[in-house]
């Protein structure tokens, strides 16, 4: 009894893919738009804070691990023109960045980086198939063992907001 059991899971597997399931968006091709900046760098909570800067060239970097994650996990094809194909487009909305934690002198020690992502999906006629927003987060010390540097920290930032988008085009909603 036991080696049925035992055969029919390894024979059965997990149910887990990391290709699309039919329900969602099937196989084919996939057209990446670049990521576009929607956030309002002048508004009130950004102008009179140096707190909430805003990094150069995070749309380029994130729609590169977008594609890089597209390419990786899925079976879609990437191409170049939106033609026949799925296009999926990201805007930025907003990027935060939050102390956590203070030091015994009231200097900041841990901080949180947070991405938020608007993700619109389309089919190949230009039908909306999906709309969500995600957030993608990455968080660092300043000292101590676990230290590192920003843009280490951003970098974790971008790739795990791109985790996340190409998650949403796994979920059936």
């Amino acid at each position: 009894m036991r080696k049925v059991i035992l055969l029919f899971l390894l024979l059965g597997g997990c149910g887990y893919t990391t290709h699309f399931v039919s329900s969602s968006l099937g196989e084919g091709k996939i057209y990446v738009k670049p990521v576009a900046n929607e956030v309002r760098i002048t508004s009130e909570d950004r102008a009179y804070s140096d707190y909430n800067v805003y990094p150069v060239l995070l749309e380029k970097d994130l729609t590169n691990a977008i594609i890089d994650e597209l390419q990786i996990r899925t079976s879609l094809k990437v191409v170049s023109s939106p033609d026949g194909a799925y296009t999926l487009e990201c805007k930025i909305v907003n990027y935060k960045k939050e102390a956590l934690r203070y030091t015994d002198i009231d200097e900041v020690n841990e901080q949180r980086l947070r991405l938020y992502v608007k993700v619109i999906v389309y089919d190949a006629e230009k039908n909306l198939i999906k709309e969500k927003e995600v957030v993608g987060e990455a968080s660092y010390f300043f000292s101590g063992r676990l230290a590192s540097s920003e843009s280490e920290a951003l970098n974790e930032l971008i790739e795990d907001t791109a985790k996340r988008v190409v998650d949403i085009l796994f979920q059936d909603w």
